[in-house]
């Protein structure tokens, strides 16, 4: 089993809807998988939901030199999946039919938004969940939308990152426009951002560390592509 102690971070992004599992996805997953997979009601949610377990099984087994089948989840006491015993930290995000898939040897968070907001659901998850600076900085702003976006996909990659609970932090998560890097509880994570059609991404890590963009044949040789995939640029 490889324990390469080299600090790296690698990040695939994806359109789950134009690639099609490979027949034995199902068989790599856990029986507690298994289980979610069949309470998933929603055929795209449950098609995001199959391949971003097979894209993530493959890639670390192959990183780890084990078979993907034999990689052990557990969820922290605050939810977050992690490996037992093994060196890698890994987060997923997805949004539409993109899919977003972060893996590296330090804690690490990745949240993708797709969607650009109206001023009237801005306002309202601005009241809720922001801090009073950050709502006048939005309300101040000539493009709120966006800047809402990349706000709030800073806030959820640093708690993800973190491991903390989402809602009752996101007003914790301190971050100045135009800085690369934000902080919460008295630590701070560096972060990354890509364009990704009208959407957002922005990967939030320990360490500042180049990002690896792998090919999506790294992750999956047997998956057949049924589309244009989405490409993000080298340096962000």
């Amino acid at each position: 089993m490889s324990k390469n102690k080299d600090i790296f971070a690698e990040l695939l992004i994806c359109d789950a809807m134009a690639i099609n599992s490979p027949k034995d996805a199902y068989k790599l997953l856990s029986t507690p998988e298994k289980q979610r997979l069949a309470a998933i009601k929603n055929a795209q949610q449950a098609h995001l939901y199959l391949l971003s377990r097979y894209l993530l099984r493959q890639r670390l087994g192959s990183l780890l030199a084990v078979p993907p089948d034999s990689l052990d989840f557990y969820h922290t006491d605050k939810g977050k999946p992690e490996l037992h015993g093994e060196p890698l930290r890994f987060n997923l995000s997805h949004s539409g039919s993109l899919l977003a898939l972060a893996i590296s040897s330090e804690p690490v968070g990745v949240d993708l938004e797709s969607r650009l907001l109206a001023p009237a659901g801005i306002q309202r998850l601005a009241r809720r969940y922001l801090a009073t600076q950050e709502q006048t900085w939005l309300a101040q702003s000539t493009q709120p939308a966006s800047d809402f976006q990349q706000l709030w996909t800073i806030k959820e990659a640093v708690l993800k990152a973190d491991g903390s609970g989402i809602a009752n932090n996101l007003h914790r998560v301190c971050w100045q426009p135009g800085s690369h890097s934000a902080r919460f509880n008295e630590r701070e994570y560096r972060l990354q951002h890509w364009p990704v059609g009208t959407g957002t991404l922005t990967l939030a890590s320990a360490r500042s560390t180049p990002v690896r963009l792998p090919d999506l044949a790294d992750y999956g040789p047997m998956l057949e592509i049924t589309g244009v995939q989405p490409n993000l640029a080298i340096n962000p």
